[in-house]
């Protein structure tokens, strides 16, 4: 292999995180297939790390000699196979060996002490949110979820017609300089069922599925102590899930009239903040709250910490204000670190969502089978996770530390390994046939 980008990466991956074992572990459900699992769970991966757009660009690459020397066949291949044969291996692939591969890069990444520091108090943060990456007025399946939308055609009435989405429960590791993929559960039709059954706002399924997926998280990765989740978690019953994980929680709460920011509110009153410091540029206000046993429907006390921030540098941008449900040893934090947490839930959709959107294609809809798309997500993630681990940890170079635009480093370090592919003659030291 050459001395490149893209050898380093692939270097990196075998070296540090035994990629080519863990691709070889993939399998499926097809009997004496002509091209090996792991040959497509390799293809897969690498259409991820190469922001190759959809799968109709990567069908002439599966026959390009320096692509399939990427993936690990034999010297005379002279093509993988075709891009319907990937999307039906995806389809009969077993999640539970792709998921390993991505998981398998983090738990090795927690081995070799990447998070030994933790971020505040030594703690380690895990955000959940909701993702709807796929949109289909025509392709459906039997987890897509449906809902009714008014459509206007150049000619003709307002109409109202069915759109099928998939939306998922998604947890990210969350860090002051990088954040890594950790887990994806989808929402299903019966979660929404069970949604319209509950009191208050639908919430369409999505908490269903988060707690699932909060399940699953802390028994993967253990060392995770505290939960950061918008509004929408604010409540009695994944608190409680929370406690019973032994986890902490920093949840955003926006209602004013639901406790217990009612009675923190209350509390607090026209009194002036408690505690104000200089940030940079920013000046921050601090009001603190502790022990409050107001929300029935948890059995415990709740800090809740508001946070009120201005720019000192520029006083006409408006002030922003937050406030936080804080449990469990999350409790420990002074105000402005919980401050500092709460605002840091949107690095899982500005690094995750945003940047997969509009980076790395994760929308497009490269299979339409719901095996099939956690399968490709699974592996998309662990390119992702492999890619952001080597710019951190080997580049030192990570877009967080060159300014506000968190991807520029990445998108010039994809150009470069795009530009290397051309040059990929010799294959990785791995074979995955």
């Amino acid at each position: 292999m050459g001395s490149g980008r893209l050898s380093q990466i692939v270097s990196y991956g075998r070296r540090v995180y035994d990629l080519g074992e863990r691709l070889s572990a993939v399998h499926d459900e097809r009997e004496a297939p002509r091209t090996a699992a792991p040959l497509v769970a390799g293809a897969v991966l690498f259409t991820g790390l190469l922001r190759i757009p959809s799968f109709n660009a990567l069908e002439p690459k599966l026959s390009e000699k320096p692509f399939l020397r990427l993936v690990g066949t034999s010297r005379n291949s002279e093509r993988l196979c075709s891009v319907d044969t990937l999307s039906r291996a995806l389809s009969v692939m077993d999640v539970g060996s792709v998921r390993d591969v991505c998981v398998g890069i983090v738990r090795q990444a927690e081995r070799n002490k990447v998070f030994r520091d933790g971020w505040y108090w030594t703690m380690r943060y895990v955000a959940l949110d909701g993702w709807e990456p796929i949109q289909s007025y025509a392709r459906h399946c039997k987890e897509c979820l449906v809902r009714h939308i008014k459509v206007k055609p150049r000619r003709g009435e307002v109409r109202e017609v069915e759109q099928y989405y998939h939306r998922f429960a998604v947890a990210m590791l969350i860090d002051e300089r990088f954040d890594l993929a950790l887990d994806i559960e989808p929402v299903l039709p019966q979660d929404q069922r069970i949604a319209l059954l509950g009191e208050g706002e639908c919430d369409e399924g999505e908490l269903t599925a988060a707690k699932r997926l909060l399940r699953r998280v802390k028994g993967t990765f253990p060392w995770l102590d505290v939960v950061v989740a918008d509004s929408l978690y604010a409540n009695g019953p994944f608190l409680t899930l929370v406690k019973e994980l032994r986890m902490g929680a920093v949840v955003i709460a926006r209602k004013e009239g639901d406790e217990p920011l009612k009675e923190a509110l209350r509390l607090w009153g026209d009194e002036p903040a408690e505690k104000v410091i200089q940030q940079g540029d920013e000046r921050v206000e601090l009001w603190d709250c502790e022990d409050l046993t107001t929300l029935d429907t948890y059995k415990g006390s709740i800090r809740v910490v508001r946070g009120r921030v201005s720019s000192t540098k520029r006083p006409e941008r408006p002030t922003h204000e937050w406030c936080m449900l804080v449990t469990g040893c999350a409790t420990k934090l002074p105000e402005e670190k919980v401050l500092a947490v709460g605002r840091a839930r949107w690095h899982i959709e500005n690094t995750g969502f945003h940047q997969w959107s509009t980076q790395w294609r994760f929308t497009h809809v490269f299979t339409h089978h719901p095996q099939a798309i956690r399968a490709l997500y699974w592996l998309f993630f662990a390119a992702y996770n492999l890619l952001t681990l080597f710019l951190y940890l080997q580049l030192k170079s990570y877009g967080r530390d060159r300014g506000r635009d968190t991807t520029r480093t990445i998108r010039r370090l994809v150009e470069e390994i795009r530009e290397e592919l051309a040059r990929w003659w010799e294959p990785p030291t791995w074979d995955t046939s």
